[in-house]
């Protein structure tokens, strides 16, 4: 296996690296520490820096790349980035949450999340253009949550991949 390429970063980029940096190792207990919807309105409310999609995904993919944090390469987390510091240029940022539709009655479920940017997919997973994904939850950066009992799902979602992101147990959603 090959060791992770050097970080080289400018000057101007390095604060950005920083701090998803920080959001990457801190999130996942933030989060185990409070309610979906109430962290999402936290991280919906924080400033941003005017940082486009490609910017941050690249930021993510570095410190995702290391090896004590290729356990958290979910999309859940990089979602949560994503949703976090990419700017809604004065529109509406959306975090989703949703589940393959199963083709086959034993199948098990597998657990999506993606953002939208005015309504249109920045990391959409195949299934989503595909029609065969089924949204549980979705949050606004300008209206709030969708639904209560779809967020304690997809918090659910994302407590099962970060503990086991491997071996998870089938999800059932009613």
């Amino acid at each position: 296996m090959k060791p992770p390429l050097p970080v080289r970063l400018s000057g101007s980029a390095l604060p950005l690296w920083l701090a998803v940096g920080h959001f990457i190792l801190r999130a996942p207990a933030r989060l185990a520490r409070t309610e979906l919807p109430g962290f999402l309105a936290r991280l919906a409310a924080q400033p941003r820096d005017g940082s486009d999609f490609a910017r941050v995904a690249r930021l993510t993919r570095r410190w995702l790349r290391l090896p004590g944090l290729r356990s958290r390469d979910t999309c859940y987390l990089r979602s949560l980035v994503l949703f976090r510091f990419v700017a809604a240029d004065d529109g509406e940022l959306c975090l989703h949450f949703g589940v393959d539709e199963p083709r086959s009655s034993g199948e098990r479920l597998h657990g999506h999340a993606w953002v939208t940017r005015n309504g249109q997919p920045l990391n959409a997973p195949v299934t989503l253009r595909a029609g065969r994904l089924k949204e549980i939850y979705r949050f606004s950066t300008l209206t709030g949550g969708a639904s209560t009992s779809g967020a304690t799902v997809a918090a659910a979602m994302i407590h099962r991949a970060a503990a086991d992101p491997v071996s998870a147990p089938p999800l059932s959603v009613s």
